[in-house]
């Protein structure tokens, strides 16, 4: 048996390709950051491997323990039901391996960091008062989850002069328009 166990990276999913590829690509990061962690990617819904299956595969591997961490900025279904569920139902079916659940991203200030110098670094300029800014997330049901998001927003423009917007992919917006239109009538020229 082996002690101690892997970070199993657990991503939403999407049907748009470049997502899961963004999710291997992180992974890729993570583990040359950390060579010696066994770093192990799934996901939630839409793509390949799903939680069960990657959980199995770290139990075959003979590992008696795992981290699960949610690559998810709020603590909304899928973080507080869905991954506990899966966690779960795996603690039963292998009952020899111990997984915990990480925290979500949250509004961590890494994230902040990262996001600000993604913008910069695709050429931001952060004195520019004429730049708008929309934070795109899932989106949940839970106004406390997509509060977490406005935070990160907010943040991000925090030291600049971005305006910034949230919006959401799901139905409890707003939507990415209404953000970049709301983003205009405040006097962003750019996005």
């Amino acid at each position: 048996m082996v002690a101690t166990g892997p970070l199993i990276a657990v991503a939403h999913g999407s049907r748009d390709p470049r997502s899961a590829a963004t999710m291997h690509a992180l992974v890729e990061r993570i583990r040359e950051a950390r060579p010696s962690l066994d770093v192990r990617l799934s996901f939630l819904d839409l793509n390949a491997p799903s939680v069960d299956r990657t959980v199995d595969g770290v139990a075959a591997d003979g590992y008696t323990s795992a981290v699960a961490v949610p690559l998810l900025l709020g603590s909304a279904f899928h973080a507080r039901v869905d991954l506990p569920r899966l966690l779960a139902t795996a603690r039963y079916r292998r009952p020899s391996l111990s997984v915990l659940q990480a925290d979500v991203l949250g509004t961590d200030d890494r994230i902040v960091r990262a996001v600000r110098s993604r913008a910069v670094e695709a050429g931001a300029d952060p004195d520019d008062d004429r730049l708008g800014v929309a934070v795109a997330a899932v989106g949940s049901s839970s106004d406390v989850a997509n509060e977490r998001t406005a935070q990160v927003a907010r943040r991000i423009a925090s030291g600049t002069r971005w305006r910034t917007r949230i919006c959401f992919a799901t139905a409890c917006g707003p939507t990415v328009a209404e953000a970049l239109s709301g983003l205009r009538a405040e006097g962003a020229e750019r996005f």
